[in-house]
C-alpha cells in the first residue's frame, strides 16, 4: 500500500488472497495498492489500484419480490433502499433484460432513481429482468445481479363485455348478468424455448415465465353513483380467476358504474366500462309523498332489515349527484318518514324539470336494495298543448310536439283530445302519452269545429277545453270533379270489358247456332248389316242426314238417258246374292249401281261433301 509516497509491505507467502489488518491500512484517504511476485531475481508487479477503502463498498444484490408494473413498454420497479451505514446518497442502478426469443442480454444503465426505477423495454413481449446497484462513490463496486424478475406480456386490450339487465323485483333488487371474451390468450404462448448462442446464457429456464403468463385475473369494480357512503364497509370489488368468463351482480334500482379489468403480473390492462341506468318504472311506491315548493314529505316501508338508508334526489337528465346517507338500524316491515331532504338545497324540487326521488336500504348480506321510487315533474306551464291542424273533408290530422312530461317516467298519464261542432255535444278521445299525432275521423264536410289537446297528469282533474277552431273542406267542385273522374274511369274500364263480353258471346252463339258437322271417316257409324240389306229397309243411323230419302235413291245414281256410256272401264254392279232380282216386268232402265272401290264413278256432290257413304267392309 502506498500513501503520500509511504509504502507499507505485507508478506503473504504463496496465497492468492489476503486481508490486511484494518488498523494497518489507510481507509479514509485514497490509497494505491498492488501485488508483487518474486522468484529468484525476477519481480512481477500487477497494475496499480487506487481506492478509497472506506468508500469501496460492494452492496448485496437487490432483494427478491420487488413490485413492478409495465405500461407502454416501460417497466417500473420499486427497489428498496439498501440499509448501509454511511450511504448518504441513493445508489446507482443498472438493469439488464432478456426478451423471450432473443439470444443475449440487453443492459441499461440507470441514473439516481430514489425508491423506484424505470426501464424502457421497447416492444411488447415476455421478459426476464435483473438489477444491480452500487454506491455513487467512484471506488465502490457493483453488486451481484438480482434474482430473475419474470415480466409477462402486457395486456393491451380490454375484454369484450356483454350484459343483460333484469327487471327490478319486489325485493328492490335486479340481476345484472355479465359475460366477456378476450381477444388475447396469454396462457397459450406461441413461442418455443429458444436456443441461446450467447456465451452468457440466462441462468434460468423459460418455464417460470410461462407460469407467470397464466396468472391472469379479472377485477370487477362496482360503484353505486348516487350512494357512495364512505362509512359503510361495502365490498365493491370482485376478483375472479382467469378461467371465469361470466358473473352475476345483484344491484339496486339506482344508477351504477361497472369496470371490468384484466390484470396480470405486468399490471392491469385497459378497463371495460359499463354504465347501468337507474330503474325508471317500478312498482315500488312511497306510502305517502307530497311536495310543497322545495320541501318533500315522504313515508316509506322497509320490507327487510338493514343498517343504513340512502335518500336519492336527482334532477334528470343531469349527471347523478350524491345522495344523503343515514346510518340507522331498522327492522323488517318498519315504516319511516322524512321531511325535506337533509343537506339538500332549498327549493331544489321547485326548479322546473323532472326529479327522481328514491330511498335505498343497505344490509351487510344483501347489499343495497330500493325501497321506494317516485318521479315528479315541476312546471307552471299550462296543460293545454299547441297543435298543428291539417284539415280534410271528413278527417283532420292533429300534430303536436311531445311534452317534456313524457320524458319523465310516470309524470304524463295520457293525452285527452276533445272536439265539438256548433250545436253538438263534445266528443272525447284518449291518446297514449308517447303519441305526437291523432286523426279525427267521420267529420261532416264543410263544418266548423273546435278542438283541444290536453295533458293528463296523476294530480290533474283530466279536463279538456276545445278552443282551437278549424273547418272541414266542403265537397263542392272537388266532389263534382271526383265524380267526373269516377265517370271517366268507368268509361275507360267499361269499353274493354264490353268488347270482351261481346267477343265471348259471339263465339258461343256461333257454336250453338252453327255446330260443326262431324267427320266419321274411318268409323263404323253408318254401315248396313246384311239383314237390313235383304229387307231393303236399312235402319236409321245416328248420323242420318236431316233430309229424308228413299233407300233406292241413296244407293243408286241417276244417269242421263241421252248420254251414251262409251268408257270400257265402267262396269255394271253385280247384285248381292241375298238381294232378290227384279222380274222382267219390273225391269227399269237401270243405270249403274254403287261402284265398288276402284271405280271411277263419282257420287253426287251433296253426299261426297258429307262423306257419309262408305262401302261395307271397307
Amino acid at each position: 500500500f502506498e500513501k503520500r509516497s509511504l509504502c507499507r509491505r505485507f508478506e503473504v507467502g504463496t496465497v492468492t488472497n489476503y486481508s490486511p489488518p484494518h488498523r494497518q491500512v489507510y481507509i479514509f484517504e485514497n490509497t494505491t495498492a498492488w501485488v508483487e511476485a518474486r522468484w529468484g531475481d525476477q519481480v512481477r508487479r500487477t497494475p496499480n489500484h487506487t481506492l478509497h477503502l472506506n468508500k469501496a463498498v460492494k452492496l448485496d444484490p437487490p432483494p427478491t419480490g420487488m413490485p413492478f408494473s409495465k405500461t407502454g413498454g416501460q417497466l417500473r420497479v420499486r427497489v428498496p433502499r439498501p440499509q448501509c451505514h454511511g450511504l448518504e446518497q441513493p445508489p446507482q442502478r443498472e438493469a439488464r433484460f432478456w426478451r423471450v426469443g432473443d439470444s443475449s442480454w440487453t443492459q441499461v444503465k440507470m441514473l439516481f432513481a430514489g425508491a423506484g426505477m424505470t426501464c424502457v423495454l421497447g416492444v411488447n413481449g415476455t421478459f426476464m429482468v435483473q438489477l444491480r446497484h452500487k454506491p455513487p462513490h467512484w471506488s465502490s463496486y457493483w453488486s451481484d445481479w438480482s434474482s430473475n424478475i419474470s415480466v409477462p406480456e402486457e395486456i393491451l386490450e380490454s375484454p369484450v363485455l356483454s350484459h343483460q339487465l333484469g327487471k327490478l323485483g319486489k325485493d328492490g333488487q335486479r340481476v345484472l348478468r355479465l359475460s366477456w371474451q378476450v381477444q388475447w390468450h396469454p396462457w397459450e404462448p406461441s413461442w418455443v424455448s429458444p436456443t441461446l448462442s450467447s456465451p452468457e446464457s440466462p441462468p434460468f429456464s423459460p418455464q417460470p415465465v410461462l407460469k407467470e403468463q397464466r396468472d391472469v385475473t379479472y377485477k370487477l369494480d362496482v360503484r353505486m353513483l348516487a350512494c357512495a357512503c364512505a362509512e359503510l364497509k361495502e365490498e365493491d370489488t370482485v376478483v375472479l380467476g382467469w378461467e371465469v368468463t361470466e358473473h352475476n351482480l345483484t344491484l339496486s334500482g339506482a344508477e351504477h358504474e361497472v369496470l371490468l379489468t384484466a390484470v396480470n403480473a405486468a399490471g392491469p390492462g385497459p378497463a371495460q366500462h359499463l354504465r347501468v341506468p337507474a330503474e325508471q318504472h317500478a312498482d315500488l311506491s312511497f306510502k305517502d309523498i307530497s311536495v310543497a315548493g322545495g320541501t318533500v314529505t315522504a313515508q316509506w316501508e322497509a320490507p327487510v332489515p338493514g343498517y343504513a338508508f340512502c335518500f336519492e334526489q336527482q334532477a334528470l337528465p343531469e349527471p347523478p349527484k350524491q345522495g344523503v346517507c343515514i346510518q340507522q338500524e331498522f327492522p323488517a316491515n318498519s315504516t319511516h318518514s322524512l321531511t325535506s331532504t337533509p343537506g339538500s338545497s332549498p327549493g331544489a324540487l321547485a326548479a322546473p324539470g323532472c326529479h327522481r326521488l328514491a330511498v335505498h336500504g343497505w344490509d351487510t348480506e344483501r347489499g343495497w336494495a330500493t325501497f321506494a321510487l317516485w318521479h315528479h315533474y315541476a312546471s307552471n306551464d299550462s296543460l293545454a298543448v299547441p297543435v298543428n291542424i291539417s284539415t280534410g273533408a271528413a278527417a283532420v290530422v292533429l300534430q303536436w310536439k311531445p311534452s317534456p312530461r313524457a320524458a319523465c317516467p310516470g309524470a304524463l298519464a295520457k293525452y285527452l283530445v276533445c272536439h265539438v261542432a256548433e250545436g253538438d255535444n263534445v266528443t272525447y278521445s284518449e291518446v297514449d302519452a308517447m303519441a305526437s299525432n291523432y286523426t279525427l275521423q267521420n267529420l261532416q264536410p264543410g263544418t266548423a269545429y273546435r278542438v283541444g289537446v290536453w295533458e293528463v297528469t296523476e294530480d290533474s282533474d283530466g279536463t279538456c277545453s276545445a278552443w282551437w277552431p278549424f273547418q272541414t273542406k266542403a265537397l263542392g267542385p272537388q266532389g263534382a270533379a271526383w265524380r267526373g273522374n269516377l265517370k271517366y274511369l268507368g268509361i275507360s274500364l267499361g269499353l274493354p270489358a264490353a268488347a270482351a263480353i261481346y267477343h265471348l258471346s259471339k263465339k258461343r252463339a256461333r257454336r250453338l247456332l252453327f255446330p260443326p258437322l262431324p267427320k266419321p271417316v274411318g268409323t263404323k257409324a253408318i254401315q248396313f248389316s246384311a239383314g237390313e240389306m235383304s229387307q231393303g229397309q236399312p235402319r236409321t243411323g245416328l248420323l242420318e242426314p236431316s233430309e229424308r230419302f228413299n233407300p233406292a235413291e241413296l244407293l243408286l245414281t241417276e244417269l242421263n238417258p241421252g248420254e251414251e256410256t262409251t268408257d270400257t272401264s265402267t262396269q255394271t254392279a253385280v247384285p248381292h246374292p241375298d238381294v232378290s232380282q227384279p222380274g222382267p216386268a219390273l225391269e227399269q232402265p237401270v243405270a249403274a249401281a254403287v261402284s265398288p272401290p276402284g271405280c271411277g264413278e263419282e257420287l253426287p256432290f251433296s253426299y261426297r261433301r258429307q262423306d257419309l257413304l262408305s262401302p261395307v267392309g271397307s
